[in-house]
């Protein structure tokens, strides 16, 4: 065995992860005991029986079969590119599923030459239990409030609005028209809200986004609001990715419609075959990014995206204006 690799099996061995290698037609050369106990199982070594991962079954996020040869390990080998952070649920003999980062990435010789590829095997099991029983939380919390607006805060108002407007009736309107109004509208906006925290649960991001620009235009009538989805976006997201997305959409919003002074925001959702994206850009003051700091919204903006392990981007500048940009890769 060459030095060299000698040298880098002995760096896989000291990782505190599942570490093994495949060459180019995908048998597995080494592996390190992490990947053992991450897989349940010890393979062969240059087994075709075992090729491409020592997994016993393999399943996406959504509970869909993944044959070992549509693993990340054999797509790193067929297009000889790397797969970071790519979440993936491994079942072991004994019927226990865990689930795992995948970091698989090509090896080349001196001259560019495929030689195989490395997978590190990161056991998140622990981390995604964890993030269900917040997501749980986080929805029960949400259909509480939906359920306080509209029994308690909704019926006030309502009764509030139907009050005074039997005032402006017996007073022929005198200097009632406005404050009418005001209420008349945040009743209304108050009311989409309430409909929205209950649609949630069935209806699309793209819907839940129109109607977050919806309520948002009420709320800012002086700034134009526009969507733009892409036609590969997909129509349906996993439960616990779909509310947060729209939780950073929301927060977005916010922060345009409270400190940017825009007159434009586009939302644009689009996906390709690695990644999804949504991109909040609007023209308004911008910031120094490296100056400012970090605010409730911006903080609340990066734990979700963390959550549902996305990255999250804010680009401003000065006088041009801002763009939130979350990326999501799309292994669902």
């Amino acid at each position: 065995m060459r030095e060299g690799e000698l040298h880098f099996r002995r760096l896989l061995e000291k990782l505190p992860a599942g570490a093994y290698t495949c060459d180019r037609d995908g048998l597995i050369t080494y592996f390190n005991q992490h990947a053992v106990e991450v897989w349940g199982r010890e393979p062969k070594l240059n087994d075709p029986v075992d090729r491409y991962c020592g997994s016993f079954k393999l399943f996406s996020t959504d509970g869909a079969a993944i044959t070992h040869d549509r693993c990340w390990m054999a797509r790193a080998l067929e297009t000889n590119r790397g797969y970071n952070r790519r979440e993936i649920v491994i079942e072991r003999p004994d019927g226990e599923r865990i689930t795992a980062l995948a970091h698989a990435n090509p090896i080349h010789d001196e001259s560019g030459n495929l030689l195989g590829a490395v997978n590190v095997l990161v056991d998140i099991t622990d981390r995604k239990r964890a993030e269900e029983a917040l997501h749980e939380i986080r929805e029960a919390e949400r259909r509480r409030i939906a359920r306080d607006l509209h029994d308690v805060v909704l019926q006030d108002l309502s009764a509030t609005l139907q009050s005074l407007q039997a005032a402006q009736v017996e007073s022929e309107g005198v200097g009632l028209d406005q404050e009418v109004e005001t209420l008349r509208n945040a009743v209304q906006g108050l009311r989409n809200a309430v409909y929205d925290l209950y649609a949630e649960d069935t209806q699309s991001l793209s819907r839940t986004v129109e109607s977050l620009l919806e309520l948002n235009r009420q709320l800012a009538p002086g700034c134009e609001m526009t969507l733009s989805v892409d036609h590969g976006f997909p129509s349906e997201l996993p439960d616990t990715v779909r509310p947060e997305l729209a939780r950073i959409v929301q927060e977005a919003l916010a922060n345009v419609r409270r400190h940017s002074g825009a007159h434009r925001v586009e939302v644009t959702l689009e996906s390709d075959e690695d990644e999804i994206r949504a991109l909040i850009t609007d023209d308004g003051r911008g910031f120094e990014p490296d100056r400012a700091r970090p605010g409730v919204g911006l903080t609340s903006m990066e734990e979700r995206a963390a959550l549902i392990g996305g990255d999250l981007e804010i680009r401003s500048e000065l006088g041009v204006g801002t763009q939130v940009r979350f990326c999501l890769w799309r292994d669902f």
